[in-house]
């Protein structure tokens, strides 16, 4: 039996979290998270002139079915600023009762619509297919055939955000963008590093209605086969590929993402948002999929009152400052501290740091300021078994993370036979890590076929570490003994190291509950230190 994503309900299910409101809001002001849009925790009822099951035929009569989101009033001169929301995967237009009600209450006509293939709407989901991209184009001449409708805006969160920047593209009738936990490249989701996302793959994967080559894509990823019809499903329908349109259109984009979103990591939407031309924004959220987004919270009101900024700016023509000011806004992880940038990436400044090897399984290697010049080394581990070192709970930790609670390792109890740990210095002072992290090391693997997982830890004089980042990499045809480098980019992060603290690196061969172990876990990996094999961590900072 397949099941349906719904990620804010699974959310609340597992944690038993209500929507709650917080004091009053002044909509003046950007630079309090917490003075922004006053959004009522249950919206209310519809209008008499809101429709909330209104079924519309598309491009080949397939109903859609959408509620409508009408404002009092007449229609201005030039006709209603529009906006379109298009549902997430597994989900109904209910998710975006609450901001389309805000919308509509602040001048927008709104359509928000369940996708072809779930809820009442018919069809197959094709994974922002050509048919779905054709039902925003049908919606569109709807809307234009029986209301006055200004300029045109697309927003969503998720699936509805990913098949926003498609839309963009597929219908130059669309003026504006707001893409939230959307994805830009649909292959490095699924398979990041060759490396199969399992948990996150089979979640998203599991509708019931979808085109049949929806369960072949996830066959040939899960056993590696047909890799070549994968790529090209997935370049077909990842925005990353459709920059130069983006380009030329000049579509205004909001880009909303979550750091423990580690189904659409936030690594390349980021090299989207880096390679627009266009006018753009970028929010960048503790948290995880989705659930910033749709769970009502000081940032989920941050991040709606920035997409009604960004709509009034460029569907009504206000002049409120959206198109001048810092086009980067963060949330730094595991706080309420926000930061304005003027681009991403927000430094080309960073700390590099040497591998240097450890003297038993008993001791942690260091991370050293330079390089390893001494007698050749090695340091070998086995596969097989996990460590302490993950990423916590999928779905559940990343959520706490966005909440403040972080992902905690025993960091002094890591290594031996099954990993290796590396320690810098303790931080006389504060590290402000903002962007992408990166790894290069030198392996020797004893199989074909193995597995390395890179965690990143803040660690405390007790040896207490806090996640900042990890990356996964599976190799499939390594060669067997023999010294080989692996450059790794770890995903976004934005974490302040206290004073005091250590930056570990922690390398070990698991993390089966996120991702796909492979066949035969009976392998080991040699670390080797020469001279002629430097093997570092970067670190970008403020």
């Amino acid at each position: 039996m397949k099941i349906l994503l719904n990620i804010p309900l699974i959310i609340t299910a597992l944690l038993g979290l209500q929507a709650s409101a917080t004091a009053d809001a002044n909509p003046e002001t950007i630079i309090n998270p917490f003075d922004i849009y006053q959004f009522n925790t249950i919206p209310p009822e519809a209008g008499a002139a809101d429709i909330t099951d209104q079924l519309i035929p598309s491009h080949d009569g397939t109903i859609i079915d959408a509620s409508l989101f009408i404002p009092d009033g007449p229609a201005p001169l030039g006709g209603y600023p529009t906006v379109l929301l298009p549902g997430g995967w597994g989900q109904d237009k209910s998710m975006y009762d609450l901001a389309a009600d805000m919308l509509s209450e602040n001048g927008y006509l709104v359509l928000s619509y369940s996708n072809r293939g779930f809820s009442n709407s018919g069809g197959l989901a094709d994974v922002a297919g050509p048919d779905t991209l054709g039902d925003i184009s049908a919606l569109i001449d709807w809307l234009e055939s029986n209301y006055a409708v200004g300029k045109i805006g697309l927003g969503g969160i998720s699936y509805g955000g990913g098949i926003s920047l498609l839309g963009a593209v597929a219908d130059d009738r669309v003026d504006a963008v707001a893409a939230m936990s959307a994805w830009a490249d649909l292959e490095f989701e699924l398979y990041p590093n060759e490396t199969v996302n399992f948990f996150w793959g089979n979640l998203l994967l599991s509708a019931e209605r979808t085109i049949p080559e929806v369960d072949q894509l996830w066959e040939n990823i899960t056993e590696r086969k047909n890799l070549d019809q994968v790529r090209a499903f997935s370049a077909s329908r990842s925005a990353i590929y459709r920059i130069q349109e983006l380009n030329q259109r000049d579509i205004p984009i909001l880009v909303s993402h979550q750091y423990g979103d580690y189904l659409f990591k936030p690594n390349r939407i980021l090299d989207l948002f880096e390679a627009l031309e266009t006018p753009k924004k970028l929010l960048l959220n503790p948290g995880t999929h989705g659930a910033t987004e749709s769970l009502d919270s000081a940032l989920y009101r941050h991040i709606w009152h920035n997409n009604l900024r960004w709509f009034d700016h460029y569907l009504k023509g206000e002049d409120n400052g959206v198109d001048s000011e810092p086009s980067v806004d963060i949330t730094t992880r595991l706080a309420t501290e926000r930061e304005l940038h003027n681009n991403w990436p927000v430094t080309d400044s960073g700390d590099r740091y040497f591998l240097h090897p450890r003297l038993t399984q008993f001791h942690a290697g260091a991370l050293s300021e330079t390089p390893y010049l001494g007698l050749p080394r090695n340091n070998t581990f086995s596969g097989g078994t996990d460590t302490a070192a993950g990423t916590g709970i999928p779905l559940v930790s990343a959520l706490l993370e966005g909440l403040g609670v972080p992902v905690v390792a025993p960091v002094a109890l890591i290594g031996g036979q099954n990993g290796i740990k590396y320690h810098t210095a303790a931080y006389p002072q504060p590290l402000q890590i903002r962007g992408n992290p990166q790894l290069d090391i030198w392996i020797v693997p004893s199989a074909p076929e193995v597995q390395l997982q890179f965690h990143l830890y803040d660690t405390d004089a007790l040896g207490l570490g806090k996640l900042i980042s990890h990356v996964p990499l599976t190799l499939h045809e390594a060669e067997v003994g023999v010294p080989q480098r692996v450059a790794v980019e770890f995903f976004t992060t934005s974490y302040d190291l206290p004073a005091g603290h250590r930056v570990s690196l922690v390398v070990d061969t698991e993390n089966s509950l996120l991702y796909q172990r492979p066949e035969n876990t009976d392998f080991q990996v040699q670390i080797p230190y020469r001279i002629l094999l430097p093997a570092s961590v970067y670190l970008p900072r403020l």
